[in-house]
């Protein structure tokens, strides 16, 4: 499966708010964070909110790039989110290397990071291929419960 990153749509939008996911895996379940579903619909806006396609043109995920500011420096972040029918199918790989290449060309990066929860093992092994080395952590409460995340980071020469 190819994958590829474009403008979100409407469309796009009220599929994404609805998606949950299996087990541990439902802390990413899009449709119970009224934050979540509001900034959503919000992105429709952003140059730097995308849905990612497969290669017949279906949507197999979102994602974004946010700039963060740390001491005297921004940050290019990103976001990532696979559709749940996608995930632990070995597509992990193809569908973060396309975002971040991709991303890439648009943004002209040379350092970029992203945040994966810590418990999120099958993304930790997907981002550690693609080059991505843990630089820190942080806790954050989501709905009232804390959060242990690992920063990973990957720079080109």
């Amino acid at each position: 499966m190819e994958f590829s990153i474009r403008k979100r749509t409407t469309e796009d939008i009220n599929e994404i708010i609805t998606w949950t996911y299996e087990g541990i895996y439902s802390f990413y379940d899009n449709n119970i964070q009224r934050e979540k579903i509001d900034s959503l619909k919000q992105s429709i806006h952003s140059d730097q909110a995308f849905s990612v396609i497969d290669e017949k043109g279906n949507l197999a995920g979102n994602c974004e790039f946010y700039n963060v500011q740390e001491d005297d420096n921004e940050i290019l972040v990103v976001g990532l989110q696979m559709k749940p029918s996608l995930t632990g199918q070995g597509h992990g790989s193809k569908f973060s290397k396309a975002i971040i290449e991709q991303g890439r060309e648009l943004f002209k990066y040379d350092h970029l990071e992203l945040a994966v929860a810590d418990f999120n093992k099958r993304a930790i092994r997907t981002y550690e291929k693609e080059g991505f080395v843990k630089r820190g952590e942080f806790e954050n409460t989501i709905r009232g419960n804390s959060y242990n995340f690992i920063i990973m980071a990957k720079d080109w020469d």
